[in-house]
């Protein structure tokens, strides 16, 4: 049986691949040790050591030492990131920093049984949310998304072809939502169908909106569809600050994973 933690960052895999298939510049490895993508694109999103398993062994410090110097010739940045759940998190931090990788984030994967389920959001004056239901309406998606995640030109181009794509594309796992506050759009969230699990993805808010409520309104509102649709479990990865937000929506913290930056 899949434990949460995997399952969270099985979702996050799925994501990942989504990328791969849809755009031809991601490609995605997959052994029994490393599952990594890697891209021309200058951006480290697109490039990232998602999951090591097995013990650090002298033939694993080759392995990670060689994954690392791949990415260096080719002067891309890249992430690499270790969970806590891991066996070998303690030892393969140690490995990484050895290899001249630097920590530069902390996120908490968090989970949420969607059975049985309900949460009564606070209500908020002027705002109302409608799922993008066409590609010529990912202009709200365009606007929000790449510049509240600073990803700028080339790297927000992708994201948004990569994400209108899996909308409305075949057999599509991807639904966005936009908030409207006011009659002007202000946030948007994604949420990402794999099974029975649903992901939370790309919730942004423009800063003229923030500290509102909307990121979390968006949240309630996916999660809600998601239940609908059959979704069990909800998975999300949180930052410090956006912890705090989803413990009152339910979720609570299954692993944490270190982001290292080459």
């Amino acid at each position: 049986m899949t434990s949460i933690p995997e399952k969270i960052r099985q979702n996050m895999i799925c994501t990942r691949e989504i990328m791969s298939l849809v755009s031809p510049r991601i490609l995605m490895e997959r052994t029994p040790q490393v599952i990594r993508h890697e891209s021309d694109i200058i951006h480290p999103v697109y490039n990232s050591v998602i999951a090591y398993h097995g013990a650090v062994s002298e033939e694993a410090l080759v392995e990670i030492r060689t994954i690392a110097e791949h990415y260096r010739i080719r002067r891309i940045p890249f992430t690499w990131l270790s969970w806590s759940h891991d066996a070998n998190a303690d030892d393969l931090t140690k490995v990484l920093e050895a290899n001249g990788l630097s920590k530069v984030d902390d996120i908490t994967g968090m989970s949420l049984s969607l059975i049985d389920w309900s949460h009564e959001a606070p209500a908020i004056p002027g705002f109302f949310i409608k799922p993008i239901r066409k590609a010529s309406e990912m202009f709200y998606f365009r606007d929000i998304v790449p510049p509240v995640f600073r990803l700028d030109g080339e790297a927000g181009d992708v994201l948004v072809h990569i994400c209108e794509a899996a909308a409305f594309g075949e057999n599509p796992k991807y639904r966005h939502y936009v908030g409207f506050l006011n009659g002007e759009p202000a946030a948007v969230a994604t949420a990402v169908h794999e099974g029975d699990t649903i992901g939370i993805y790309n919730v942004a808010t423009l800063d003229a909106y923030r500290r509102k409520g909307l990121g979390s309104a968006l949240t309630v509102h996916a999660l809600r569809e998601g239940q609908a649709a059959g979704g069990r479990l909800a998975v999300l990865l949180a930052s410090k600050l956006g912890a705090n937000v989803y413990r009152t929506i339910g979720f609570k913290e299954e692993t944490a994973i270190e982001v290292y930056l080459g």
